[in-house]
């Protein structure tokens, strides 16, 4: 199952009962440009790494499905609500839905709570909290209907 992170050294081939710590290479989070330290590109982990992971499978170009390098598990489906004139109620639903199911595939996410929604115009503004298994943060993402 690909979940799109870089995953950690095979340093032991026993089970391991807890999950490794996750990594992803250092993005801005405003523009996904990869950071460079010293000249080279460097990774971060934990929480900084899975708000990367968020941002990347929340992508409205990461459509659940279309690529064939990702599981079906990676994605979203967020997509499937442009162009339709649906009630305020009804696409705060299902967008909650969405992100709700993009996030919990990852293991390293416990819980996906308190959102509010701000529609102004054709842009949607979800704000929730994300509860992982290295403490819990806000997180917000913007999409134009």
């Amino acid at each position: 199952m690909s979940f799109n992170f870089i995953p950690p050294a095979a340093e032991n081939t026993e089970k391991q009962t807890e999950l490794p710590v996750i990594y992803e290479l250092a993005r801005n989070l405003e523009t996904m440009e990869l950071l460079v330290k010293n000249g080279d590109f460097y990774t971060v982990s934990k929480n900084d790494a899975i708000k990367i992971w968020i941002l990347k499978v929340l992508n409205v170009e990461t459509a659940r499905y279309r690529h064939r390098a990702y599981s079906n598990d990676y994605g979203n489906e967020i997509t499937k609500l442009f162009g339709r004139s649906l009630k305020n109620s009804l696409l705060k639903s299902e967008l909650k839905r969405y992100i709700e199911e993009a996030l919990l595939s990852n293991p390293y996410i416990k819980g996906v709570n308190d959102f509010t929604f701000d529609k102004k115009g054709s842009l949607v503004n979800a704000t929730f909290n994300v509860s992982t298994v290295y403490g819990d943060f806000e997180h917000s993402v913007t999409y134009k209907n």
